[in-house]
């Protein structure tokens, strides 16, 4: 039984998430089943150093992907800010009888203000979503950089085991 779990376990590390196209060739005439078993000591021993382990990482290969851009939480400032200095102005003017200049100026001082406000609010936006992607990024050389650290132990124990590996 527990050599059917090793073969097993051998075989999920031969396919799947492994090193990589790894041939190892028994240069001092090793059997099949003694490959099986130092290929599975080896694994376990690059695991142990390398601190990664290739059969637990479900990897897609690289894709594309679309980070969504979240919501402009000031969306819709420009337009508050016609209205609310719209609003101010005219009460301000009335007391002069400007009522309508003090409106107009009013709209357009909340407009400019407005619009700053959703510009700034799309910048953060957008550099939220930027952030989202640099993370995905460092994620993905992280695991190519401990795959690399793993397949360079089991290479080094298997050779050190007689074998040639390419």
């Amino acid at each position: 039984m527990f050599r059917l779990l090793t073969l097993l376990l051998l075989a999920a590390v031969a396919t799947g998430a492994d090193a990589g196209d790894l041939y190892v060739y028994p240069a001092e005439g090793q059997s099949d089943q003694q490959l099986a078993d130092d290929r599975f000591e080896c694994h376990q021993w690059a695991v142990r150093e390398s601190g990664f382990d290739p059969s637990l990482v479900t990897e897609a290969p690289p894709r594309i992907v679309r980070v969504p851009v979240p919501e402009n939480e000031a969306e819709g400032a420009r337009e508050k800010g016609i209205i609310t200095g719209a609003i101010a102005g005219g009460i301000l003017g009335a007391t002069d009888d400007h009522a309508g200049r003090g409106a107009a100026l009013g709209a357009a001082i909340g407009a400019l203000i407005g619009s700053e406000i959703e510009k700034q609010g799309e910048r953060k936006a957008v550099a939220a979503a930027e952030a989202e992607a640099e993370q995905l990024r460092n994620a993905r050389s992280e695991i190519a950089l401990l795959r690399s650290h793993y397949r360079r132990a089991l290479t080094a124990c298997l050779e050190g085991r007689g074998y040639t590996v390419r």
